[in-house]
């Protein structure tokens, strides 16, 4: 049986690439896969405002989500709604940039986004990610 609905990862990494939490959250709904990145972005930035981050790197290897963000576009689309919700948070920080990332460097947000059933609920793990994203977090280590 096919999934249904959509599911976000993401991860805060200290400057030596060192994992510090992860988070992962899903929805009933289904989504684009931009507006779905665009949420995993968010979703990433409100957990770091929560955690008292105030310097932070975001990559993202979907290039619309990037753009969107470099540009500040502004639009009234479901995925131009969370552009301008993410850039109306940035302000909590004292710096943040937007990267793109090949997705192959997003492998463990990836595994966490796939971790449980499409069910409405959020996760956020620190230190220690759970057993079932450490395929991708080993595999992530060797490109570090």
């Amino acid at each position: 049986m096919a999934e249904e609905g959509v599911g976000v990862g993401a991860v805060c990494r200290d400057d030596s690439g060192r994992i510090l939490w992860g988070l992962a959250r899903a929805w009933k709904e289904e989504w684009e896969s931009c507006i779905a990145e665009a949420v995993a972005v968010l979703e990433g930035l409100e957990e770091a405002r929560r955690k008292g981050h105030e310097k932070v790197v975001i990559e993202s290897y979907c290039t619309q989500v990037i753009e969107a963000l470099d540009r500040t576009k502004h639009g009234r689309n479901v995925f131009y709604l969370v552009v301008n919700d993410i850039l109306s948070l940035a302000s909590c920080f004292t710096s943040i940039s937007w990267v793109y990332t090949r997705r192959v460097n997003n492998s463990v947000a990836h595994a966490l986004a796939h971790l449980f059933p499409r069910v409405d609920g959020k996760l956020v793990w620190s230190d220690v990610l759970p057993p079932s994203a450490n395929t991708a977090v080993l595999a992530d280590c060797l490109l570090i």
